[in-house]
C-alpha cells in the first residue's frame, strides 16, 4: 500500500529502538493510557491497523518488526475493538475498551452517511472522506468501509490542513482576523501548501510549499486568506476524484471554529457545507463507540450552512 511505502511509522519505530534499545516495549498513546488505567498495554485491532505494516491485521508481524530491531512481545496487546477487553484497576465492574482513532470517532458522529456526502475533517490533518456505494477509488486514493451499513469513505488525509494554516498565519503575523480584513478574492496569491510532504495522492515526503504570484499589491491578510483557499482545493482535489458526484461536505473537527477555513472550503468546492454542532467529534464519538444503546443517537445536529 502507499502508506507501506511510505514507511512512515516504520522509520518512526526503528529510531525509538536506536534511542532505547533497551526498553521493554514500544506502545502507541492508547497502550500507554490502558496500561495506566488497566496494568496492561491493550489496544483494540482498530488502533493497531493504523500500524500496518507492523500489524498485518490479525498479529504483530515478526518480519517487519525485525527490520525496526522490535519483537513481538515489545509490542501492545491486541483485542477486537469496542469490546470490553480490560477492568480498570480498583474499579471492580469497569470495564475498558481498547481504544480508537480521532477519524472513527469522527465518522460516527458526523452524520455523512448518505452516497453524495463528503466528510471532511478540519483538524491538524486534512481529511477528505467521499461516501460512496462502492470501493473504488482512484489511483493514490483509499477506500475504507464506512459505519453505515454498505458504504464506502473514498479519499484521504492531507497535510494540507490545521498544521499548515498555523505555520502560513505565523508567517502572515499581522493578519488579524482574516475575516475582518478587507480582501479581493481575485487579487491572493497561490499556496502550494505542502511545507511538509503531502500524502493522498502523491504519498511524497519531499515535496515542498511554494507561494507564487506574490507581488506588492498582497498584504499579510491576503497570504492568510490564499492559504484558507489552498486547503479548500485540496479537499476539492480529492472530491474531484471520488467516483461519486458530491451532493455537500460536512464538516467536523477544531477547524470549525474557523470562518475563514469554513468559507475557503466552501468557495473552493461549490459545495454547501454542513457544519457539526460539536467540533469534538473525536471525543464524542470514541464515547458512544462503547455501548449500541446509543447508536440512535450518532447524528449531531448541523447548526450553520455555508
Amino acid at each position: 500500500s502507499p502508506i507501506a511505502e511510505a514507511g512512515e511509522l516504520m522509520s518512526f519505530l526503528r529510531w525509538h529502538v536506536g534511542e532505547q534499545p533497551d526498553a521493554c516495549g514500544y506502545w502507541m498513546a492508547q497502550a500507554v493510557a490502558n496500561n495506566a488505567l488497566c496494568g496492561r498495554p491493550v489496544v483494540s485491532n482498530l488502533v493497531a491497523m493504523t500500524a500496518h505494516p507492523l500489524f498485518d491485521f490479525t498479529k504483530w508481524d515478526e518480519a517487519r518488526l525485525a527490520e525496526c530491531g522490535a519483537r513481538p512481545d515489545q509490542m501492545p496487546e491486541i483485542g477486537p475493538a469496542t469490546q470490553a477487553l480490560a477492568e480498570v484497576t480498583d474499579r471492580p465492574g469497569c470495564v475498558l475498551e481498547g481504544g480508537t482513532i480521532d477519524a472513527l470517532g469522527e465518522q460516527l458522529v458526523a452524520g455523512a452517511d448518505e452516497t453524495g456526502d463528503v466528510l471532511v475533517i478540519l483538524g491538524t490533518t486534512l481529511i477528505t472522506w467521499c461516501v460512496a456505494d462502492a470501493a473504488e477509488p482512484a489511483d493514490g486514493y483509499y477506500a475504507i468501509p464506512h459505519t453505515a451499513a454498505g458504504k464506502w469513505l473514498v479519499g484521504g488525509p492531507s497535510n494540507a490542513g490545521g498544521l499548515f494554516l498555523d505555520w502560513a498565519s505565523r508567517l502572515a503575523a499581522g493578519a488579524g482576523d482574516a475575516d475582518a480584513a478587507p480582501v479581493d478574492p481575485g487579487r491572493v496569491p497561490v499556496w502550494a501548501p505542502y511545507p511538509r510532504g503531502e500524502r493522498v495522492p502523491f504519498q511524497d515526503a519531499t515535496r515542498r510549499a511554494r507561494l507564487v504570484d506574490l507581488d506588492l499589491t498582497h498584504d499579510a491578510a491576503s497570504v492568510r486568506r490564499a492559504a484558507f483557499e489552498a486547503s479548500g482545493f485540496v479537499a476539492r482535489r480529492i472530491i474531484e476524484a471520488s467516483p461519486v458526484p458530491a451532493r455537500r461536505i460536512v464538516a467536523t473537527g477544531g477547524g470549525t471554529r474557523v470562518d475563514g477555513w469554513l468559507r475557503a472550503l466552501a468557495d473552493a468546492t461549490g459545495l454547501p457545507v454542513h457544519v457539526c454542532a460539536v467540533p469534538e467529534g473525536g471525543a464524542l464519538g470514541a464515547a458512544f463507540l462503547r455501548s449500541e444503546e446509543h447508536t440512535s443517537e450518532l447524528q449531531s445536529p448541523y447548526v450553520i450552512s455555508y
